[in-house]
């Protein structure tokens, strides 16, 4: 990738320029992938992938999970609060979490070359580009995830515009006690209209069981950067930790019809 001067990432971009500009960067970089990768190997999901990959991204994430230090204390409690609000605490979303539950809503699932990684920091986008430029460039693909389906990268976009995972990176410092959890949280009104947006685009394209497959599927990412928050952050675990619940309890509300 060469260097552009005045180049942004995604993120820098969607919240300083117009938002119809930042909806068609961010559109052009999902149809560019869907055009050159998600088309290459194209092959139905296969039932022993999907259990190898519940098994290895979700069964034995929980497990680190709830091992955590500073989690492990919270799950005596039913309900936890984040921020004042109460909200059901771990244990309760395992019924959606166990492989019988997960094998259903990935059956359809299909499998192609993937970016692996696509969030929005991963999208850099030009705040001037020449003619006949792209307006992007997509950054920094990662491989190895095991149910290789185009959905995982629709539901990294997912973690960063309804997760709020860029936020949560940004806030410096929680407080907690007995079950409740405390931090700064701003998650932009950018973020809430492209959620919007990108919701409609997804379920225009898959329909409501892709849509639904892909919001589970960013449960999973959550579930998958835990370990990695608890071994690095420590009591920041608990930031991503509400994340996690946040997330959960909002897909739940989502699909529960």
């Amino acid at each position: 990738m060469p260097y552009v001067p005045g180049a942004v990432t995604c993120f820098n971009y969607v919240h300083t320029m117009p938002f119809y500009q930042s909806w068609e960067n961010i559109k052009s970089a999902l149809e560019d992938l869907d055009k050159n990768l998600h088309t290459i190997n194209r092959r139905k999901a296969d039932t022993e992938t999907i259990k190898k990959y519940i098994d290895g991204k979700v069964i034995a994430n929980l497990d680190k999970i709830k091992d955590g230090k500073y989690i492990k204390p919270l799950l005596k409690y039913e309900y936890i609060y984040i921020n004042g609000k109460k909200y059901h605490n771990l244990p309760y979303f395992e019924k959606y979490l166990n492989e019988d539950y997960l094998s259903k809503v990935f059956e359809n699932d299909y499998y192609s070359d993937i970016h692996g990684d696509f969030t929005i920091e991963n999208i850099i986008c030009l705040k001037e580009k020449r003619k006949n430029q792209k307006g992007y460039y997509i950054i920094d693909p990662n491989t190895g995830n095991v149910h290789d389906s185009p959905y995982l990268d629709y539901a990294k976009l997912l973690q960063s515009i309804h997760g709020g995972y860029e936020f949560f990176m940004n806030t410096k410092s929680v407080t907690y006690y007995d079950n409740k959890i405390d931090f700064l949280f701003t998650k932009s009104n950018t973020y809430y209209q492209l959620f919007e947006k990108y919701t409609q685009y997804l379920e225009d394209k898959f329909g409501a069981e892709g849509l639904k497959s892909i919001f589970y599927h960013e449960i999973i990412h959550w579930l998958r950067l835990m370990p990695y928050k608890i071994n690095k952050n420590g009591e920041r675990s608990l930031l991503f930790y509400a994340g996690l619940i946040i997330v959960a309890t909002d897909i739940e509300k989502r699909f529960k019809k």
